[in-house]
């Protein structure tokens, strides 16, 4: 008998099979803790300012989170069938990428620009997710 993740191996019929989503969502859910986990070493003041609570601690949650979240969308592409959903999943790592990196403030940036920078970021990410499902169904 084989293994469920054997079935991504055969011939597509339209269905995502459990080893192929557990994969994928697997993979999504871990951008988005990564994204909050390092989310939470800058602090945001309502219309004040913002500090970063520990630098070095938020640079090695970004280089790590890169680093994990590379090999997360490896593994999660071999349960996508579909060459423009394995493209439109490469497109939301890339999306993952900007905002991951997006976490840290720049020089001098108002709170109330690093607000929205930060939704325009978010909004990115899940319009490429999307663009994903899309692509997958």
């Amino acid at each position: 008998m084989l293994p469920v993740a054997s079935f991504a191996d055969g011939e597509p019929d339209g269905r995502l099979h459990p080893c192929c989503g557990a994969r994928v969502h697997g993979y999504r859910n871990f951008t988005r803790q990564v994204l909050a986990s390092c989310s939470r070493w800058v602090q945001v003041r309502y219309r004040e300012s913002i500090s970063i609570v520990d630098a070095d601690k938020l640079n090695a949650c970004i280089a790590t989170g890169l680093r994990e979240s590379r090999s997360q969308l490896e593994e999660a592409l071999r349960g996508v069938r579909r060459k423009s959903a394995r493209e439109a999943l490469r497109s939301y790592q890339l999306s993952f990428e900007s905002a991951l990196a997006g976490v840290e403030p720049t020089r001098d940036e108002p709170a109330a620009a690093y607000d929205q920078r930060q939704s325009s970021l978010r909004h990115l990410l899940a319009h490429a997710w999307t663009r994903y499902e899309l692509e997958e169904s």
